[in-house]
């Protein structure tokens, strides 16, 4: 019994002392009072609408249904992780949480304390190939990709949202945050060529980061993307697609992040490499005039020939053909 009073009298004063600024003095100015807010998260996207509108097809079409689900799949998954970052105006430490996104829209219950935020709303983090710098500042909240001269498709898609919010005291709130792509979609649709023994495909002239508070994109070095290549079952074609950060913005002016000037009008590119029999390889560069903005599903249509070289009816696409590029055994690129 001496023992347990013993315990009971050292307990208390430790418990008086952690809750002191609840139980001892209740106008205390250095506790920090959390309110609870109602937050709502909807990501944004028109994937069905911009394939149905690029391919003119009709809900039965094999290759929209292919592509819809591929892009589907990696721009709205069932579930995902969201990274929230609420930065103080005010200069102190920011607030994050993450939280499990389900759907297209997910109501969320915080508890933050009453202030002015700069609020970013962040999801792609998780993807492997992307790390995420959440700053101290909302400006310094920046999405990057690895830095290496070949990378991956993103296997999610990066979606950003942002919101000044006025945390008041005592006072329902609630907020919705649309969550908009940052990332573009690309579906090179090719026919099989059995003259042709392989196809590898890359995309380049993409934007390697992006800052959501902003919305400004970043070209920090020069990459390409390696695609991926989707059977479209019940055809002899193949798309070979990718998930990446957008182009340049076409521009005659002065360059910033997101606008070049370039003088053979070509604001990113796409580069084919066709395996011959033979062991020669047939290089094709697709140098595209139409900028790739975030949230665009862009499909190109393309004929492979029996040299290899690659074809295509789109106007707004040009094609430079190398027969002989390299032989087969000089060539290592980096996969």
């Amino acid at each position: 019994m001496k023992r347990l009073f013993k315990f009971w009298a050292l307990a208390l004063p430790l418990l008086l002392m952690t809750q002191s600024c609840s139980y001892i003095y209740d106008d205390c100015s250095n506790c920090a009072k959390y309110y609870s807010l109602n937050y709502r998260l909807d990501m944004i996207s028109n994937i069905n609408m911009q394939l149905r509108e690029q391919l003119r097809a009709d809900a039965s079409s094999k290759t929209l249904k292919t592509l819809d689900n591929h892009f589907q799949n990696i721009f709205l998954p069932n579930t995902t992780e969201a990274h929230l970052g609420f930065y103080p105006v005010n200069g102190d430490e920011p607030i994050l949480f993450n939280r499990t996104i389900e759907g297209r829209s997910t109501s969320i219950s915080l508890s933050i304390p009453a202030t002015d935020y700069r609020h970013v709303a962040v999801i792609g983090q998780s993807d492997p190939s992307i790390s995420l710098n959440e700053g101290k500042a909302a400006s310094e909240v920046r999405l990057t990709q690895f830095m290496t001269d070949t990378v991956v498709s993103h296997a999610e898609a990066a979606f950003a949202g942002t919101l000044d919010m006025d945390v008041m005291d005592n006072v329902n709130q609630n907020w919705t945050v649309n969550l908009y792509p940052a990332d573009a979609g690309i579906a090179v649709v090719m026919n099989k060529n059995p003259k042709v023994s392989r196809i590898r495909t890359f995309i380049g002239g993409l934007a390697t980061s992006f800052s959501p508070d902003d919305s400004t994109w970043h070209w920090e070095h020069a990459s390409i993307m390696r695609t991926e290549p989707i059977e479209i079952d019940g055809t002899d074609s193949t798309a070979y697609c990718a998930v990446a950060f957008p182009s340049h913005a076409k521009t005659t002016g002065a360059k910033g992040n997101n606008t070049r000037a370039n003088s053979n009008n070509g604001l990113w590119n796409v580069d084919i490499y066709a395996d011959m029999p033979n062991g020669s390889i047939t290089k094709t560069v697709l140098t595209l005039s139409e900028a790739l903005k975030a949230g665009d599903i862009k499909v190109i249509r393309v004929k492979v020939n029996d040299d290899g070289g690659i074809s295509t009816t789109d106007s707004n696409v040009g094609a430079s053909v190398t027969l002989d590029w390299k032989k087969g055994g000089e060539y290592n690129p980096d996969l």
